[in-house]
């Protein structure tokens, strides 16, 4: 291990995520009630520099990896699931920010050393839908003559509206044969408007509205590249977007599925029915379906680990191995809670029980692109392509 490593690592140290997942926990069902933003969530992070976790370490941030993302999302989102969605989101974005490095990133590093440079994509639309099924999004960007670009258009699901400060909006150039890239849009800029439209069943307190873009100014360094659709170059950087995307999703859900574990496990410790005169914990079936639970967990650490792992050091990345996780591990995620739901009885549906809230949350990781249905078409063409 590097020096560099265990610098990191330190800071990731157990006691330090375990304080995080429980300080996070004892609002979450609030959070969840009112679809409250959880700001002190953000603030006890920032204090342990983990807004900058990604952020490379010669910009001043920790210079974490994609191991060093699974193990927070995991924690933070096993406390409460809508800060953990944000923070795999945070962390993506640093991440390939800070590999490509355009000009405006040095500000937005600096921002995020600071505690408050929070970073989010903006790609799915109200009327597109997500951009991983094709087309071209609807939001584009003009060429000013005096210089720089004029954005307009619409954006759907912008998870942590109320705090993040850059969005990473992806637009069309509006030319005849357009190009796709992102440009960088400062949260608080004119013209920029935040509709609330979030009215979810589950991850409640993310504040994914919908932004509207109406003649927002743009600096020229706000473009950081707009690349023909299907380009070689397009299709490299979507590979890394997407194996970072997919295995911080599946680390999320696994720890929301990990807390419900850990719920019905008390549950069955502590609940003794006067007709039984003992605690369920003692009754087989129930220790069988436990063990069905953990067993599944147990294969999405497995999956999520060893993945992570390989990420690390493979010279290309691997989307699809990472795809492939995401799918089985968010599968995995609702099945754990269905089954811990199926032995708790009415007490796991009482919202005074966090459970029914895990089970809500774990449902959105079916809607988080790419969906199972594409992941495993991908599959599916790329093991009949290695057999030609």
């Amino acid at each position: 291990m590097t020096s560099h490593d265990k610098s990191v690592r330190s800071i990731l140290d157990d006691d330090l995520l375990a304080k995080l997942r429980s300080n996070f926990s004892q609002t979450a069902a609030l959070h969840d009630r009112d679809a409250s933003f959880p700001y002190d969530n953000f603030r006890l992070l920032a204090e342990h520099k983990l807004i900058a976790l990604t952020v490379p370490r010669e910009l001043g941030g920790l210079g974490g990896g994609i191991r060093d993302a699974v193990k927070l999302v995991s924690a933070v989102g096993a406390g409460e699931a809508s800060t953990g969605l944000l923070v795999a989101m945070n962390c993506l974005m640093h991440h390939v920010m800070g590999k490509t490095r355009p000009p405006v990133y040095d500000e937005i590093a600096a921002s995020a050393v600071e505690g408050d440079g929070i970073l989010n994509a903006l790609q799915a639309e109200p009327d597109l839908g997500s951009t991983v099924r094709g087309g071209l999004p609807g939001t584009y960007v003009t060429r000013q003559n005096s210089g720089g670009w004029k954005l307009n258009g619409r954006k759907a699901y912008a998870t942590g509206s109320p705090i993040v400060k850059w969005w990473l909006t992806l637009a069309r150039t509006d030319e005849e044969q357009p190009k796709v890239g992102t440009v960088v849009v400062p949260a608080r800029a004119e013209g920029l408007t935040v509709v609330p439209t979030w009215n979810h069943a589950g991850l409640r307190a993310t504040a994914s509205h919908e932004i509207r873009f109406d003649d927002v100014w743009l600096a020229e360094n706000a473009a950081t590249g707009f690349f023909t659709p299907g380009s070689p170059e397009a299709i490299a950087r979507r590979a890394t977007i997407d194996l970072w995307s997919c295995l911080l999703t599946a680390a999320l859900y696994d720890g929301i599925a990990s807390a419900g574990r850990d719920w019905v496990r008390r549950f069955l410790l502590e609940r003794t029915p006067s007709n039984l005169g003992a605690a369920l914990a003692t009754v087989p079936r129930l220790q069988g379906v436990l063990g069905e639970i953990e067993t599944l967990l147990m294969i999405n650490r497995s999956l999520i680990d060893g993945c992570a792992a390989a990420a690390e050091v493979a010279p290309t990345p691997d989307a699809i191995s990472a795809q492939m996780v995401k799918h089985v591990v968010t599968t995995n995620a609702v099945k754990a809670l269905e089954l811990a739901l199926s032995i708790s009885g009415n007490h796991g549906l009482d919202k005074d029980n966090p459970l029914e809230r895990h089970y809500r949350d774990a449902l959105c990781g079916r809607v988080h692109a790419p969906q199972s249905d594409t992941i495993l078409v991908n599959a599916g063409r790329v093991s009949l392509s290695a057999a030609v």
